[in-house]
């Protein structure tokens, strides 16, 4: 329904207007004004289609009212009338681009054609206004696309360099936070428009959000320089913890990044959060790491817990250099936090060196290195000592040349299974009968690619295959491998394979 504002001083010619819209069925909105004054009040709260105005006001006429409405930039229909038809008015008001003259008294006839004439105008510029804004909402989406495909490609190491202006980041003026978040359902699929939208509810800030797989995102926190402390953050961190469990009963996994401000280190920062990611195997529930040196929403620990969880998971997998990995993350750790006693730390490692020995199955002899450890007279030497065992352990480990048979058995389920939409790391673990955390190191140590990665990209070619070898619609497509909404199929085609299913199938279908 349009809006019209009538002006006029008495209260009797401003009420038989309006009863003159209702009996011709002009479907307006009304309000009224008595003076040009008056009027403009109301135009500085509300917008309006048409202005319906008398010249003879008192404080403000009608032509002066038009004048002010055009300087402020608004830009309603203008209709003037008023008893007064002298040509000096005429030519007034259509200086100012008043569409309508109307004399007093009305002629009927003479305002129904106005009016319905009055009333195409309206419709031509509703039209002409929505047309404007998709072209902007598309070019926007566009922009958009193109910013998160950068973005991706260059945190894939496929772009070795990103402007500001590609990434569509602004340096001078802007930091920005990256945080990948995990979760341990399909959330991100089933209930991804509700979900994007709490997302941005509960972080208040400016989001890139981007998709990267089923079960996990990318997203970027932009805001402008020194306007977010951390204590902030984190709570909304936690804030959003808690919606993702309470409104959509999924646990998550968030590993929060520091605050950066240049490319550069966004990606250095990227590189080291996406290690932290695999933390979420040895976490039972909803979480979120910070790395931020003023805060650590784990307690210390904790914290250590997870780590030598990791090391123990790479002792299962014979992966030496994994633990080697781990083992410089603990130290550093150590080395930045007080509190720690030496009987503490040596207690830890040799019960860490205990549990390596039974996982590696070494035949050297334990108590050997379990000595070294007390005999250690400071941390420099402890670590020194770590390492050299890692060495030995490597000189003796035995390398199996043949693809591991859990890896081959979760090639074959995610071949077998890929419709469902339900698929991941936790449902392959469970039909195995082994830890998630163990399966998902142990496929990312034989193959060098991530188990969920793995599913998306066998999914993305048997969609490729249907686009090409049938007629299918995208939407059956993205069903029959494993995708419930289909926007968010055709999104991570697009990162995919850098062109819509619509597209490829022109593409390559010829």
């Amino acid at each position: 329904m349009y809006k019209i504002l009538i002006v006029d001083d008495e209260k009797r010619e401003r009420e038989g207007i309006k009863k003159l819209l209702t009996h011709f069925q002009f479907k307006f909105a009304v309000e009224q004004a008595r003076n040009g004054e008056e009027a403009l009040e109301i135009m500085e709260k509300q917008n309006f289609d048409v202005l319906l105005t008398d010249i003879k006001m008192p404080f403000m006429d009608g032509i002066e009212l038009i004048g002010e409405v055009r300087k402020r930039g608004w830009n309603p229909v203008c209709i003037i009338y008023s008893a007064y038809g002298e040509f000096e008015y005429a030519r007034k008001a259509i200086s100012l681009g008043v569409s309508e003259y109307l004399l007093k008294p009305i002629q009927l006839d003479v305002f129904q054609k106005q009016f319905q004439k009055v009333f195409q105008i309206c419709e031509e510029k509703a039209a002409q206004k929505a047309e404007t804004e998709l072209q902007q909402n598309e070019y926007s989406e566009l922009i958009n696309y193109k910013k998160k495909k950068n973005l991706l490609s260059f945190f894939n190491g496929e772009l070795q360099e990103l402007s500001e202006e590609e990434a569509g980041i602004d340096f001078g003026k802007q930091d920005c936070i990256p945080v990948l978040i995990s979760a341990y359902s399909n959330l991100f699929t089933k209930e991804w428009e509700f979900y994007q939208n709490d997302m941005r509810k509960v972080l208040q800030e400016e989001l890139l959000i981007l998709h990267k797989e089923d079960h996990q995102l990318l997203v970027l926190i932009i805001m402008e320089k020194e306007k977010m402390n951390a204590n902030s953050l984190h709570k909304q961190c936690e804030e959003f913890l808690k919606v993702s469990r309470k409104k959509y009963q999924t646990d998550i996994f968030m590993v929060v990044g520091s605050k950066v401000s240049d490319m550069k280190a966004l990606k250095k920062e990227y590189v080291r959060i996406q290690d932290q990611l695999d933390y979420q195997f040895f976490v039972s529930e909803s979480s979120f790491l910070v790395h931020d040196k003023m805060y650590m929403e784990r307690r210390e620990q904790d914290m250590l817990t997870l780590y030598f969880e990791r090391i123990f998971n790479n002792a299962r997998l014979g992966d030496i250099p994994g633990m080697k990995t781990e083992f410089q993350k603990v130290f550093a750790y150590i080395e930045g936090n007080t509190g720690f006693s030496s009987i503490y730390i040596k207690y830890t490692f040799t019960d860490a060196v205990k549990q390596i020995w039974e996982y590696t199955g070494s035949t050297k002899n334990i108590m050997t290195f379990v000595d070294k450890i007390y005999e250690t007279r400071s941390f420099e030497e402890l670590s020194t000592m770590i390492y050299q065992m890692l060495d030995e352990l490597c000189e003796e480990q035995i390398h199996e040349c043949k693809e591991n048979r859990l890896v081959r058995l979760t090639k074959n389920h995610v071949a077998e299974n890929y419709k469902d939409c339900n698929l991941g790391v936790s449902v392959i673990a469970e039909q195995l009968n082994v830890a998630n955390a163990y399966l998902s190191s142990l496929f990312k140590m034989e193959t060098g690619e991530n188990l969920n990665k793995f599913i998306m990209r066998y999914r993305m070619e048997k969609a490729k295959s249907m686009l090409l070898q049938s007629n299918m619609k995208i939407v059956d497509i993205a069903a029959a491998v494993g995708y419930t909404n289909s926007s968010y199929f055709i999104s991570v085609f697009k990162s995919y394979e850098g062109c819509s299913p619509v597209q490829f199938r022109e593409r390559d279908g010829k």
